[in-house]
């Protein structure tokens, strides 16, 4: 499987999910829980990335976009459109999201959760919960990882 996630370089290879989300809390993880969040395109982790930079021209020149792969085989599972709790994609983002995600980390049966992304109307793309406890972590790898996150012509209107 693919995995696509946008951090500073110096990250790009840390798994073990004690940053921002783990610190914070975030749509699927209380804080305390050790989580990563990843795409499973660039467009949508681009995406996911404006919801905490309010200009791609704000984009700290540190970060890169991570290709990884993670082992066909690993076990993941998905959380299905009518097991969502209503109002899923608000922002803030509700209690409910955060212990459904909460409880699937704690329970450990898989290595990533494919939950629809609340960055793409509708929900229409996922991303994946990984949980970095899961002993099938240890077999995501980081394949490359690029620095120019926009085409030059993107955003041009933008001062």
């Amino acid at each position: 499987m693919r995995l696509y996630r946008i951090t500073p370089e110096p990250y790009l290879q840390v798994f073990n999910g004690l940053g921002a989300s783990y610190r914070d809390g975030a749509r699927w993880n209380r804080p305390g829980l050790p989580v990563l969040y990843f795409a499973l395109s660039p467009a949508t982790a681009l995406l996911e990335m404006g919801n905490y930079i309010p200009s791609p021209r704000l984009v700290p020149p540190s970060y890169r976009l991570g290709i990884y792969e993670l082992a066909d085989m690993a076990p993941v599972e998905s959380l299905p459109a009518e097991q969502l709790p209503e109002q899923w994609s608000a922002y803030p983002y509700p209690a409910a999201t955060q212990a459904l995600g909460s409880a699937w980390l704690q329970a450990g049966r898989a290595v990533a959760l494919l939950v629809p992304s609340a960055a793409v109307p509708a929900g229409l793309e996922p991303i994946a919960v990984v949980n970095p406890l899961h002993p099938a972590c240890a077999e995501l790898r980081l394949l490359d990882a690029t620095a120019e996150l926009y085409n030059r012509r993107a955003f041009s209107g933008i001062g």
